[in-house]
């Protein structure tokens, strides 16, 4: 429930509320709430202080399941969203079920990641999205409800909220990107990165207000 019920909520909203957006802020929205959970969630979450950053992890590779399988069975789905949505998932099953080979390559695997996360990030920024105050209010109201969603189903279930806000309420911006970008070019990037903006401010106040 704390992986499928924000997907069950935002995934049939993004549907219904795009009709009446265009189509790059469309493709923006349906391709965020596709999403994985944020793939730093779970370093966030450590950094902040919580104490599951394990749930955070397994609760993220929840979210790359689900994700693989809403993007594989979408009609119109392109080679590269998939090709996201697959690395994705197989990073997160290398670093979750084979911590010994993990903990061997750890430094290159992070530096690696972090350089392709920001090339994607940078990729989707020279491309020129529109970013305007409609882009930024989609964004924000997809994070809200996402967190409440989250939020509300942890509660429910007696699990730590601050893990699943951080894994389940939160959608990973870079594979956002490329599935926005696969779905109706670079201009459908806006979304994604206005939520990459939004969550990184949150996450760096959580670990600023930490220290």
């Amino acid at each position: 429930m704390l992986v499928v019920a924000p997907y069950a909520v935002t995934v049939p909203l993004a549907f219904a509320l795009s009709e009446r957006l265009d189509s790059a802020t469309s493709a923006g929205l349906v391709a965020l709430v596709l999403a994985p959970g944020a793939f730093l969630a779970p370093s966030v979450v450590n950094a902040a202080g919580g104490r599951r950053a394990d749930m955070a992890g397994a609760l993220v590779l929840g979210t790359a399941v689900v994700s693989f399988v809403l993007v594989a069975t979408r009609p119109g789905a392109t080679a590269l969203a998939l090709t996201a949505a697959q690395a994705f998932a197989v990073v997160s099953l290398v670093a979750g079920a084979l911590p010994t080979v993990r903990d061997q390559i750890l430094v290159p695997l992070r530096w690696g990641g972090h350089a392709a996360a920001l090339a994607v990030l940078l990729l989707a920024a020279a491309s020129g999205p529109r970013v305007d105050a409609a882009t930024l209010a989609v964004s924000l109201a997809a994070v809200a409800v996402l967190l409440v969603i989250a939020g509300t189903a942890a509660l429910v279930l007696r699990r730590d909220v601050f893990s699943a806000l951080a894994a389940t309420g939160t959608r990973d911006p870079i594979v956002a990107c490329a599935l926005a970008w696969s779905i109706s070019g670079p201009d459908a990037t806006g979304v994604p990165l206005a939520s990459a903006v939004i969550l990184g401010i949150a996450a760096t106040a959580l670990v600023i207000r930490r220290r």
